[in-house]
């Protein structure tokens, strides 16, 4: 990926608003209290950029704010599920999570850029709304479904954040939570294996994602850093070749994760 600046960061958001605008039922946008139009994406875009950026580990909370029809033809349980029209597919992305409750969709690019998008709605007789036909679906394996792929990449991202903006509690947290998806899906094969989900006793199984821990190349002078570090970097590389188990035409993508961790370690040493 392209070693992202302050300045393009700034570029490929007022990029994104253009698209979010071309859907007729926005009416606005909103970043830190700063809210944009249609007509003033570029100049509200750029202070509400200003306002939410702190620094190259940072997401955007980005609130969408959506009018839908008054009459709930269209829920918005169902709009949030369509969040391919907002540019977030397996092209475009190297992970995201869809949190429903608080109409939330997590999302990180593959250009690097972050957003929470926030979804807030309103409602009226008079709506222009037309989502079209959602893409051919997804291979979908109910054993370990497609979304817990991408929620697992977007996960290791905010991990990553958390990582070199020092927090180191909650960095361990996130790795270690994916260092446990890479055991259940282990565990699932098993499962499988046997035809059986109870197991008296185990079979010395070799854990995978152990199999790269020791081979991390980003180190600091922190130990607790390159724990972490290290539980990020062999996870990452264990689930891409155990996902293959459940989608034998996976294209991996801890290269994606590796090229954004360049930029993060990049930006660290400029520090």
């Amino acid at each position: 990926m392209e070693q992202l600046s302050k300045e393009k960061m700034e570029e490929l958001f007022l990029q994104y608003l253009q698209g979010i605008f071309k859907h007729t039922e926005i009416s606005s946008t909103c970043v830190k209290g700063v809210v944009i139009t249609r007509d003033t994406i570029e100049e509200a875009g750029k202070r509400a950029f200003e306002s939410g950026f702190h620094d190259f580990y940072s997401d955007i909370d980005l609130s969408v704010k959506v009018r839908l029809f008054r009459d709930g033809s269209v829920t918005p349980e169902e709009y949030i599920k369509r969040i391919d029209r907002f540019g977030v597919n397996g092209n475009t992305a190297l992970g995201w999570m869809i949190v429903p409750e608080n109409s939330v969709c997590r999302i990180i690019f593959y250009n690097g850029m972050r957003y929470d998008l926030i979804f807030e709605f309103d409602y009226a007789d008079d709506v222009s709304l037309y989502t079209g036909n959602l893409a051919s679906q997804e291979e979908n394996n109910m054993d370990w479904p497609v979304d817990n792929i991408n929620r697992f990449w977007f996960v290791q991202i905010q991990a990553l954040g958390k990582l070199y903006r020092g927090d180191h509690l909650i960095s361990a947290h996130l790795a270690n939570a994916n260092c446990n998806e890479t055991l259940v899906l282990q565990m699932i094969m098993r499962d499988q294996q046997y035809g059986t989900n109870h197991h008296r006793y185990g079979y010395s199984e070799e854990l995978e994602y152990v199999k790269d821990l020791g081979r991390v190349p980003y180190k600091t002078d922190d130990p607790v850093f390159n724990r972490i570090a290290d539980h990020l970097y062999a996870s990452a590389l264990a689930y891409d070749r155990l996902v293959k188990n459940y989608y034998p035409k996976y294209q991996d993508r801890s290269g994606a994760f590796f090229d954004i961790w360049d930029w993060y370690e990049s930006c660290r040493n400029q520090k």
